[in-house]
């Protein structure tokens, strides 16, 4: 098991801006503050998710060049902590750029000072260190019987509207090592966003035409570690549209032959692909999008585009969803073609307020309605399948905008324009427009978003290992009791 923090831009941005005032202003002067944290479980990782500050009231901390708070400060966000069933997070800041390490004033006021008292939560303390340049380090303190046991983060994640952003554990990942295969894509946007982009890790969901050539696209790029979600086999009618296959593969798991294929055509040193032949709403499946930095989703159904759309704002795992729109006239031409680019993540419009899919359909495909003809429609009102129809061109041009806004979301300076969440391509107008809306009034996803375990997918198909709430409430049984690899499970 690993461990991550994130935190959406909004928290990140008032952290700053309260930790670094008096970096600001000239002063050298650490300040510090709490906050809280919910579990988000995957697969091979545990995220803390930081949904809120708990700043400190006058007299409740110390300043005098290094930064200590009071007990009644400590004894106040602790009993916060436990009204609102989260893990407590402490934050402060220090003098220099980039990952900090730990000083032994640091150690000693969490492990001996904030641990102990915050047990009572039922969650690990979370240590955030803040370096002057926005950059976070992060470590996790589990309990091992009466002593707690530093665990470092691999990574702390800023995700939101403002971009995405990683500071990564010096050793976490290999460094970058750039071979001939690859010099003109790091000459590009240089070496420090390459290493951004080579140590994602990704997931693709659907690896039919759009999601192949996403796929093929990040492993020529650079990308490290892939993750191939896909419960689909070849058909003849697929032969048209995917790189990796052929008639002698009709039958077999596009899956397995899209790793394959990608495998064959990687330029990282290290490239790993993992194989999951299932559907995103099977638990194996979805505990492996948890472990994922960030999703590419390119599917068609409304059931896997409300798994994603979960999985993006109540894990904060950000997902870029691709669709394709064309429809035939009553004389068999060509009526209609666009298609869109949509980024999800808990500060943008969700898939259901951008009119991506229904709660209507999601329950029509769960009772079977969806695969009932008399419910497929063309324009003129005839039966028949034309209305949705994907050919390769379309296809090549989706994937390419969708690789392209993750390429923006990674590499982009601050000084770029915020252009918002959609990105949509008319092929009869020949136009590329840019949208920013917001969920609607009530919206109930918007409503789960940071809930991480506590809010567990309601039609997640159950398997052998636990899921959702109870794998969350299983863990943190063995956080509370000080069972497993420190705390928190050995061997999953």
């Amino acid at each position: 098991m690993t461990y991550e923090v994130v935190l959406p831009s909004a928290v990140h941005r008032e952290a700053c801006g309260f930790l670094l005032e008096h970096i600001r202003r000239g002063e050298r002067q650490e300040d510090l503050c709490f906050g809280l944290w919910r579990p988000s479980t995957g697969k091979r990782r545990t995220t803390a998710i930081v949904f809120r500050l708990l700043l400190p009231d006058d007299g409740e901390r110390d300043l005098n060049g290094n930064a200590s708070f009071f007990g009644v400060y400590l004894a106040r966000v602790v009993r916060t902590a436990c009204q609102a069933g989260a893990g407590l997070v402490f934050m402060h800041n220090h003098l220099t750029p980039g990952w900090q390490p730990m000083s032994v004033e640091d150690e000693r006021a969490e492990r001996s000072r904030i641990a102990p008292p915050a047990r009572t939560t039922g969650h690990p303390t979370v240590g955030l260190t803040l370096g002057t340049d926005g950059r976070w380090s992060a470590r996790f303190w589990l309990r091992r019987g009466r002593s707690f046991r530093r665990e470092w983060c691999r990574q702390v994640r800023v995700v939101g509207e403002e971009g995405f952003r990683t500071t990564r554990r010096p050793g976490a990942s290999e460094n970058l090592r750039v071979n001939r295969t690859q010099w003109r894509t790091v000459s590009t946007w240089g070496a420090e966003a390459h290493a951004d982009l080579e140590n994602l890790r990704v997931g693709v969901v659907g690896v039919g035409s759009v999601g192949c050539m996403v796929a093929e696209t990040l492993a020529r790029m650079g990308v490290r570690r892939l993750t191939l979600v896909d419960a689909d086999s070849v058909e003849p009618h697929n032969l048209d549209r995917l790189l990796y296959a052929g008639r002698s593969d009709i039958g077999k798991a596009k899956v397995r032959l899209a790793a394959r294929h990608l495998r064959r055509h990687a330029t990282a040193e290290d490239f790993r692909v993992t194989e999951l032949v299932g559907r995103i709403e099977e638990s194996d499946c979805y505990l492996a999008a948890l472990d994922c930095d960030l999703l590419f989703a390119a599917v068609d159904r409304p059931l896997p585009k409300d798994v994603v759309n979960h999985i993006a704002f109540v894990h904060c795992v950000p997902v870029i969803f691709g669709g394709i729109y064309a429809a035939a006239k009553t004389n068999g031409r060509l009526g209609q073609a666009s298609w869109s680019v949509v980024t999800v993540d808990p500060e943008r419009r969700c898939l259901r307020c951008d009119g991506q899919y229904t709660t209507s359909d999601v329950t029509m495909e769960r009772d079977g309605s969806l695969d009932r003809p008399e419910y497929v429609r063309r324009l003129d009102g005839a039966a028949g399948p034309a209305r949705g129809q994907n050919v390769f061109p379309f296809s090549a041009n989706l994937a390419s905008l969708m690789v392209l806004e993750m390429v923006r979301l990674v590499v982009g300076e601050a000084w770029w324009p915020n252009t918002g969440h959609r990105m949509q391509f008319d092929l009869m107008r020949r136009t590329l427009s840019t949208g920013r809306d917001s969920c609607r009034e009530h919206c109930s996803v918007m409503a789960r978003k940071t809930l991480g375990d506590q809010s567990a997918y309601p039609f997640l198909l159950e398997s052998a290992a636990p899921t959702g709430n109870a794998r969350g409430w299983l863990q943190r049984l063995g956080w509370m009791f000080g069972v497993g690899r420190g705390e928190a499970g050995r061997g999953r």
